[in-house]
């Protein structure tokens, strides 16, 4: 979610928008509840056919909805981006993933080494019930992300005071 979230504001996509949809960014691994992870909302109908119909009915009927579709394609797009690795793209029809596994390498001996080399194809689906809370990446994003708050502390006191102005007004909103 931290991913398409930052990646958003610094495109300076309005704060609020991309702070109320960043859920969304994460929504397809629920599919992991009935034991169908990277399959049952990893698939083209709900992460493409979904949001682009309510992008179309947002330009035709509800203008002022569109910049919440796009946004909102972006989260569920940015989520199979992001799972690579393996995702059952056209299940239920192909019950096979899609894969993509791209590999960087640097090395400093005997000068600067850049090595990239990636795979790709089709491999078999196998149904995931259960999956990682936090992986080692995911750790590692998120110390990432508190040593940027501790070095960048001003910044990330008034974001989050932004972002609870934004929330505490929208929770008024709605009670009146």
């Amino acid at each position: 979610m931290a991913l398409p979230l930052l990646f958003l504001l610094a495109l300076r996509i309005e704060a609020r928008t991309a702070v109320l949809l960043a859920p969304l960014a994460i929504l397809p691994d629920f599919d992991a509840a009935f034991e169908l992870h990277r399959a049952a909302f990893h698939n083209f109908i709900f992460v493409i056919l979904l949001p682009v119909g309510f992008i179309v009915y947002s330009k035709l009927k509800r203008p002022e909805w569109l910049a919440w579709a796009l946004v909102a394609q972006f989260y569920l797009a940015s989520h199979i981006i992001l799972d690579l690795g393996g995702v059952a793209l056209m299940w239920p029809i192909v019950k096979e993933q899609i894969f993509l596994d791209p590999e960087v390498t640097f090395n400093l001996q005997g000068g600067v080494n850049f090595v990239f080399h990636i795979e790709y194809g089709l491999k078999t689906y196998v149904p995931m019930g259960t999956t990682d809370f936090l992986s080692e990446q995911g750790f590692a994003i998120i110390f990432l992300g508190v040593l940027m708050a501790a070095i960048f502390r001003k910044e990330a006191v008034a974001f989050l005071r932004n972002t609870w102005t934004i929330i505490v007004s929208i929770i008024r909103r709605r009670k009146a």
